[in-house]
């Protein structure tokens, strides 16, 4: 199916991704999860200036299919048109510490290419996925990045450290979506000035574990071409204080991506419920927590 798919010409995908991203708008899928988020992080803004934001992410999610189809079919040389690469010598200091590397990434441009792209040119990924139901896209979906060498590495209760501690002394790179709302263990950090539930795992994984870590984002050029921006090695801090230390770690991540997608907030997953999950709040401050975005229809 796949095979099939990636000799699709991209004017063709493209137009269908297009109209996918019409359809999921116009049937209101998950509009007002996405607006909601728009109204907590933009309060600035107008409705009509959030409507816009929100109408061209839905196109921008359209648009990443073509990329997401071709990418594992494509010859080294085109690889190396399509990523603009900014930052490639930061991974490479990285990877050269010898610990392993956690490339944390977010849901912003098309954030799946990057571990497709990134096998394809030699590195050895290992991406954290969580389990997803049997349907065509995710079939496809995993098809694709078996396709292209990602390891996938399903997360599941009471093994998960153990497999990336082990994935780290081989000398892989995790593939790690950190903003994602987090319901295990979570610290939080601030997100668009809210609180935004968020793992501690890279933050950890620096600091007990010696891993190098990077910024890692897919920022689409609107050619066809994708600048990979790669930040870091990030160092973790050591002030004896590990919680603490964590969660200043994990805020530098979240500014890092703020900056990014207040400069192209229609590139960023508003779909997702970031804000679900609130803070434990002191009875006496539980009148000023902030209000979580409501719930879909």
């Amino acid at each position: 199916m796949l095979d099939l798919l990636g000799r699709i010409p991209r004017p063709v995908l493209a137009a269908i991704g297009r109209f996918l991203g019409w359809l999921i708008w116009t049937l209101r899928i998950r509009r007002r999860v996405a607006l909601d988020n728009l109204r907590l992080a933009f309060p600035e803004k107008s409705e009509a200036e959030r409507v816009a934001i929100a109408r061209a992410n839905y196109d921008h999610l359209g648009q990443m299919i073509p990329d997401f189809l071709r990418v594992p079919t494509l010859p080294p040389e085109e690889l190396d048109r399509i990523f603009v690469y900014e930052g490639w010598e930061n991974y490479q200091r990285a990877a050269a510490a010898g610990k392993g590397v956690v490339a944390c990434t977010a849901h912003f441009g098309n954030f799946d290419l990057l571990a497709s792209a990134h096998t394809r040119r030699g590195v050895p990924i290992t991406q954290l996925s969580r389990e997803m139901g049997d349907n065509f896209f995710n079939r496809l979906l995993h098809q694709a990045r078996q396709r292209s060498g990602v390891q996938d590495l399903i997360i599941s209760r009471g093994n998960t450290l153990r497999a990336l501690l082990r994935a780290l002394k081989e000398q892989r790179v995790l593939g790690f979506v950190y903003d994602q709302n987090e319901v295990g263990h979570p610290i939080f950090p601030t997100f668009f000035g809210v609180p935004a539930a968020t793992t501690s795992t890279p933050a950890f994984l620096a600091r007990r574990a010696g891993a190098a870590v990077v910024f890692v984002l897919s920022v689409p050029l609107g050619d066809g071409r994708h600048r990979v921006v790669i930040e870091g090695p990030l160092a973790p801090l050591d002030s004896g204080d590990p919680e603490a230390d964590d969660l200043a770690f994990m805020q530098l991540l979240n500014d890092k991506l703020e900056a990014w997608v207040r400069r192209h907030p229609d590139r960023w997953y508003w779909l997702h419920r970031r804000w679900k999950t609130r803070p434990p709040a002191a009875p006496a401050d539980a009148a000023e927590a902030p209000t979580a975005p409501a719930r879909p229809n």
